[in-house]
C-alpha cells in the first residue's frame, strides 16, 4: 500500500562542530545514495526549508517528503537512514503511514481513530491468473482458486475481478473461489452493440448466468457482491433460491432511492452523467473511471490505477459499461424497470431464509452509516452484520477487514 514518509530535522552541535570539508564529504555521501532511492521506487515529493514566518511553525528547520511504494520498502528506508549516520548529526522526527485521501483522513478523525501500527499490506497487483469461458457467444474472464463449494465474487461498476485480489487470500481453503469479470469489464469481451442500454442490468445478468452455467457452480453457491455486483448476486439468488447457500454484500443498490439517500458528494456527478455532456465526458474522456480515486479513502498506487483503467483505455463504446451502470441507478421518483427490479429484490431479501452477511462500511457511501438505506437492510431476515471501514470501494479500502469478516461468516455457514 502506498506510503508517505516525512522527515523534519535541524542541526545539532555535532553537525555545526564539523569542519567545512567534513560536512561536504558527508553531504556528498548522502547525495550519492539518491539513486538507490529511485531504484527502490521511492519518489522525492519535496525538500524544503521551514519558513520562519510559518503559522504554528514546528521547531524544525528543514523537511523532506517522500512517496514510498509499500510498507516493506518504507521499513528498509527507515533502516537505511539510521545506518547512514544521519542521526548522529541531526535532531529529527519522522511522520509516516499509508497514503490517505482527504476523505480517508477526515473520516478517521470523525471516528476518533487512534494511530495504530500498520501491519497488513494491500497488494497493488493480483497473484491470481485469469481463465476464460464462453457465455452467449462472448468470452468472459474469471479467476479461479481452490475447490469445493463455489464462492462467487462479483464486482460493480468500473472494477473487475482485480477488486478481490486482497480479499481472496483470506478465503482460501474455504471453497472454490470464482472472481468474475462482468461482460465488458476486465478482460471479458465487449458487446458488439452500441448506444445507451447496451450494458443493461438484464444483459449483465444473462451473461453472468451463462458463465456460471459454463463453470458448473453446483447447488451450494455462496455469492459475494459489491455495488451492482451485489444486485446481480441478489438477482441470481432470487431465481435459484434452492442453490444459494448464502449472500454477502456491501454497498448494494437497495431502497430508498430518494436523492437525499445518496451521498451529497456524488449527487452532482450522477446528475451530470445523465446529460449528453456527461455521456461525452465518459465515452471520450473516461470521466467516471477518472472519478474513482477521489471517492476512495486511500491513495491508489500507480499500478492499481493503471489496472483499473486498462479495460477502458480506448475512447468510445468500450467505455459504455461505465456509463450504463450509473444511468440505471434509480434517483428520486424515477419509474423504471430496473427500479422495480431492485425494489423486488429488497422485498425478497426481507423475507428469504437464505443467510445474508451485510458488510456495513464506516462511514459508508451508498449504504451510509446511520442512513435510511442501512436501516432498511437491517430488517432483512437471516442477516448477520459485520463492520468494515471505507466509503464505497470497500474491497479496495479495507480488504483485510472484509476478508476476515467473510471468512468468519463462511466458517459458520452450513452446507445446503
Amino acid at each position: 500500500m502506498l506510503q508517505t514518509f516525512i522527515e523534519l530535522y535541524r542541526y545539532t552541535e555535532a553537525w555545526t562542530g564539523l569542519t567545512d570539508g567534513e560536512r561536504d564529504k558527508f553531504t556528498r555521501q548522502i547525495l550519492g545514495s539518491a539513486g538507490e532511492l529511485q531504484a527502490l521506487g521511492i519518489e522525492v515529493v519535496a525538500y524544503g526549508v521551514n519558513d520562519p514566518d510559518t503559522d504554528r511553525r514546528a521547531p524544525y528547520d528543514f523537511f523532506c517528503v517522500y512517496r514510498v511504494p509499500d510498507l516493506q520498502t518504507r521499513r528498509l528506508f527507515e533502516k537505511a537512514v539510521e545506518a547512514s549516520g544521519w542521526y548522529s548529526y541531526f535532531d529529527q522526527v519522522n511522520l509516516s503511514g499509508a497514503a490517505l485521501t482527504p476523505l480517508g483522513l477526515f473520516t478517521a478523525n470523525a471516528r476518533l481513530e487512534e494511530p495504530a501500527v500498520q501491519a497488513e499490506e494491500i497488494a497493488p497487483q493480483s497473484r491470481y491468473p485469469k481463465k476464460s469461458a464462453v457465455s452467449h457467444g462472448h468470452s468472459m474472464s474469471y479467476v479461479e482458486h481452490g475447490e469445493g463449494r463455489a464462492i462467487v465474487l462479483l464486482h460493480g461498476d468500473v472494477m473487475s475481478s482485480f477488486l478481490w485480489r486482497n480479499v481472496m487470500p483470506h478465503l482460501e481453503g474455504r471453497g472454490r473461489l470464482l472472481a468474475v469479470d462482468l461482460v465488458g469489464a476486465g478482460d471479458s469481451e465487449k458487446l458488439p452493440g452500441s448506444g445507451e442500454g447496451t450494458y443493461s442490468f438484464a444483459e449483465h445478468a444473462r451473461h453472468l448466468d451463462g458463465l456460471l452455467e459454463a463453470l458448473d457452480v453446483g447447488d451450494d453457491v455462496v455469492l459475494v457482491g459489491h455495488d451492482w455486483g451485489a444486485n446481480l448476486a441478489f438477482d441470481w439468488a432470487m431465481r435459484h433460491p434452492g442453490r444459494t447457500a448464502g449472500i454477502a454484500f456491501c454497498e448494494a443498490l437497495t431502497p430508498p432511492f430518494d436523492w437525499e439517500d445518496w451521498p451529497g458528494a456524488v449527487q452532482p456527478l450522477f446528475r451530470f452523467l445523465r446529460s449528453p455532456e456527461g455521456e461525452q465526458a465518459v465515452l471520450q474522456h473516461n470521466a467516471f473511471v477518472e472519478s474513482v480515486p477521489r471517492l476512495l479513502t486511500r491513495v491508489l498506487a500507480p499500478e492499481e490505477l493503471t489496472e483499473i483503467a486498462r479495460p477502458y483505455a480506448l475512447p468510445g463504446e468500450g467505455r459504455r459499461p461505465t456509463l450504463d451502470w450509473p444511468r440505471q441507478v434509480p434517483f428520486g421518483d424515477d419509474d423504471t424497470p430496473v427500479r422495480a427490479q431492485l425494489e423486488q429484490q429488497a422485498a425478497w431479501l426481507a423475507t428469504s431464509p437464505v443467510p445474508k452477511l451485510f458488510l456495513q462500511a464506516h462511514p459508508g457511501g451508498i449504504a451510509a452509516l446511520d442512513g435510511r438505506r442501512a436501516a432498511a437492510i437491517r430488517w432483512y431476515t437471516a442477516l448477520t452484520e459485520a463492520r468494515v471501514t471505507g466509503s464505497h470501494w470497500i474491497p479496495e479500502e479495507d480488504p483485510h477487514g472484509m476478508g476476515r469478516a467473510l471468512a468468519h461468516w463462511l466458517d459458520e455457514l452450513p452446507a445446503r
